[in-house]
């Protein structure tokens, strides 16, 4: 049974991950989650009516449940502008368990309130608490952007679990908000404490660009996109034999990233209509800002989404797709066969699936038990390109 009961010093909060799965045995929150808990807790003073609070990369709302029911406590009711809490993350499956496990301890989710994770939010913030992002090029940008909300009353706290907490991490906070200090580990989590310091003056380098000599383009990247600095090899290996025609067709860049993928078939495929599809919002402005860059005339939509929800079925003719193998920390291949599945459901008949992944990931036999078909279009000593047909 997967726990889902978790005991704060306030009451027992019950925390799904999501998506939900049968066979999962990952809880929705770890020692860091309990960690910054109970130090909140212990210092309870700081939340008020008048508190404003900011938390970052919360992944499945164990601490902005917390908070929420801190503020119930403290305030003897919650309502109102000034006691709502800001929550910023990339991911749109972290939104949605934030707010669906906010909903299961019967709180109302009106009061959390989403902000733009690429933009700078309009207000002081008396209390900024934050789970470590796992891409710390991303974190990095987000305090940097973060500092003009902060101020020398603002406080300031992370939670890590240790085997993600490199001390380059506490230097990039030292160079870019102010004087970093960690606690002693507790089951293996440390709480990481910092103070703004008003005369630092850090950059920032993103959104970045880089060019691809393969298809002729300088792509923009914000600082939560995969392969950020450069073209990965399995992407390398697709934009080499990538389909191509001057038919009309509607084609889909799933999981897009900065989308290049997407890119090169506009290039290949002139007639075609473009779809955009990433969970990650960053993914999503990086894939806006790219096409409008490159192909300001041609029709393209784009959506954040849990893969190709909010695309009708039987309404696409090629979906292109590097799959994610992966949700947060956690190693796991469901988000790719949801991918595969939802393909399928969104295909016309006779349309393709072209994907590239890892070969011990062994696609092919997960494709050939949807599509009843998968082709090996092209290899290397890591990588495959296969195509899946609707029939």
């Amino acid at each position: 049974m997967t726990e889902i009961e978790l005991q704060t010093p306030l009451r027992t909060l019950t925390l799904k991950r999501f998506p939900i799965r049968p066979a999962d045995r990952l809880r929705a929150w770890d020692a860091a989650d309990e960690l910054l808990i109970n130090h909140l807790f212990e210092q309870k003073d700081q939340l008020n009516g008048k508190s404003s609070v900011l938390v970052f990369d919360d992944q499945f709302g164990a601490i902005t449940s917390y908070l929420y029911q801190a503020m119930i406590v403290n305030n003897e009711g919650i309502s109102g502008e000034r006691t709502s809490i800001d929550v910023m993350t990339d991911s749109l499956v972290s939104q949605h368990a934030i707010v669906q496990n906010i909903k299961l301890n019967g709180f109302d989710e009106s009061h959390i309130n989403f902000v733009e994770n690429t933009a700078i939010p309009e207000k002081h913030y008396d209390l900024i608490v934050y789970k470590l992002p796992r891409n710390h090029g991303y974190f990095a940008d987000v305090m940097q952007r973060l500092r003009c909300n902060m101020s020398e009353n603002t406080t300031i706290l992370g939670g890590v679990m240790v085997k993600y907490l490199p001390m380059t991490v506490l230097t990039t906070l030292g160079q870019t908000v102010g004087e970093t200090t960690t606690s002693l580990a507790t089951k293996k989590a440390r709480l990481i404490f910092t103070r703004y310091d008003q005369s630092l003056t850090p950059g920032n380098l993103y959104p970045t660009t880089y060019s691809i000599e393969e298809i002729d383009v300088d792509l923009v990247n914000h600082s939560n996109v995969f392969s950020r600095e450069s073209l990965d090899i399995g992407t390398r290996l697709l934009l080499a034999v990538m389909p191509e025609t001057d038919d009309d067709l509607t084609i889909v860049d799933l999981a897009c990233g900065n989308g290049v993928i997407g890119i090169s078939a506009a290039q290949l495929n002139p007639n075609a209509d473009l779809v955009f599809c990433d969970e990650s919002n960053m993914a999503i402005e990086s894939a806006k800002a790219n096409i409008k860059r490159h192909f300001p005339e041609r029709n393209a939509e784009f959506y954040q989404a849990d893969c190709l929800t909010g695309i009708a079925p039987n309404s696409v003719d090629l979906v292109l797709c590097n799959p994610p193998f992966h949700q947060q920390n956690a190693v796991s291949e469901h988000v790719g066969w949801q991918m595969f599945k939802e393909s399928l459901q969104c295909l016309k008949s006779g349309g393709e699936l072209w994907i590239v992944g890892n070969r011990h990931l062994a696609y092919h036999i997960k494709l050939k038990k949807l599509f009843g078909n998968a082709t090996l279009v092209d290899s290397s000593n890591k990588f495959v390109v296969i195509k899946s047909v609707k029939r």
